[in-house]
């Protein structure tokens, strides 16, 4: 979620850089970068979580802890966050001195990066949209950068029959795991493979998948997005010969991971966009699931023990990934009013956004209605108690 701020910095959404300015590739590769693997990623981890809700307390338990944590605030953000993301681009335009069109407040607004992305470096912007211009036209309403929250809810509804089926078929063979283990494992094997399919039904317009904000999801992206919950849901289960969780061991060799995704993976994918998409595609598909692995590795190696400043971090890191766009916009207004160096101009957009958002957290959310309703019930006695703990 945090890395989702560093993402949109780079995005010049009110445009305070252009093709050719010095830093301006850089800034383009680094969203590229981290649009490749940050979703995929992410579901991977919200399948595990989900598999864990399930098998500790039901499955009815999981679907209302599911409607809390992102039925909710997804509601919420609907009628709040939009409302502040369409008067934010405006009021960035308005201290840029750009003379914004409708088309860059509903890119914004919608949060697509492959049309604002490409637009900045120079590509053709009704080819560049392509899909999302086609769902504009038929009329559907846009969910902005709160689409992963709708993907959530359509991913658990699908886990949910699944659970069913499965939980319905333990009673009848009597055991809690009616499915082989072969069969679990085959089909772990085989989901980084399959999500090449959607992959390559994409538009496929930047490295790395495409963005679906409208309220019909677009199939491909769900797909793709389906494979890596649906290998974190069946990770949570599985065990190597040693009895140790897949979920860990996938991350085992994470410093050649990170490397190989990094310079061989990321950078050949890159090369064959424009002429060898398919080729490319794979690449890309790779980079995701390499990448993905080899940070899991590298946090269980560095942060698996207990830290009452890195859950408090991971707490207000949702808060802060619904409410930044807006600010990054006012601040990205205020950049391309100075005219600073693309590179100066996302340090600072940075470093003007994180603050209040961390401080608006600390004071205002966390301990309040909208903290619970995030991330569960978080009292001042509980954090005072976890701080001593920390301190001795």
């Amino acid at each position: 979620m945090s890395l989702g701020i560093a993402l949109h910095a780079a995005l010049p959404f009110v445009p305070y850089w252009t093709d050719g300015d010095p830093g301006a590739g850089f800034l383009f590769g680094l969203f590229e970068f981290i649009h490749g693997f940050r979703m995929p990623l992410f579901f991977v981890l919200s399948g595990y979580f989900t598999t864990m809700l399930w098998r500790r307390r039901g499955l009815r338990p999981l679907i209302d802890h599911r409607l809390r944590r992102i039925g909710l605030p997804l509601l919420a953000g609907l009628a709040v966050v939009l409302p502040l993301l369409f008067g934010g681009i405006i009021l960035g335009y308005v201290i840029s001195g750009e003379d914004p069109t409708l088309a860059d407040v509903e890119g914004a607004y919608g949060d697509d990066p492959d049309g604002v992305a490409a637009d900045a470096v120079g590509t053709d912007v009704e080819e560049a949209e392509g899909r999302t211009d086609a769902e504009d036209e038929e009329g559907e309403f846009g969910l902005g950068h709160l689409w992963f929250l709708w993907f959530l809810l359509w991913l658990v509804a699908g886990f949910s029959v699944v659970a069913k089926l499965v939980e319905r078929l333990a009673r009848r063979r009597g055991r809690d795991r009616p499915v082989a283990s072969g069969v679990v494992t085959a089909a772990l094997v085989g989901v980084p493979i399959l999500a090449v399919l959607p992959a390559v039904a994409m538009d496929g317009e930047v490295f790395g998948p495409d963005t679906s904000e409208t309220l019909v999801p677009d199939l491909a992206v769900l797909a793709y997005y389906a494979c890596f919950f649906a290998f974190g849901a069946l990770a949570h289960d599985r065990h190597t010969s040693a009895d140790v969780p897949l979920i860990d061991a996938v991350g085992r060799w994470w410093p050649a991971q990170l490397a190989l995704g990094s310079l061989v993976l990321y950078p050949a994918g890159q090369l064959l966009m424009d002429d060898h998409r398919t080729p490319s595609v794979i690449l890309q598909v790779a980079f995701a699931w390499t990448i993905s692995f080899g940070l899991l590795g590298a946090f269980r190696r560095f942060l698996s023990a207990q830290s009452f400043r890195v859950r408090w971090l991971s707490d207000a890191s949702y808060w802060m990934y619904l409410m930044h766009l807006p600010l990054i916009f006012v601040a990205q207004g205020i950049v391309a009013a100075l005219d600073l160096p693309p590179l100066v101009g996302f340090v600072l957009v940075c470093v003007a956004v994180v603050p209040p958002l961390l401080a608006s957290y600390r004071s205002w959310v966390r301990y309040s209605f909208i903290g619970t309703m995030l991330n569960g019930e978080r009292t001042r006695s509980d954090d005072d108690a976890a701080r001593l703990r920390r301190a001795h």
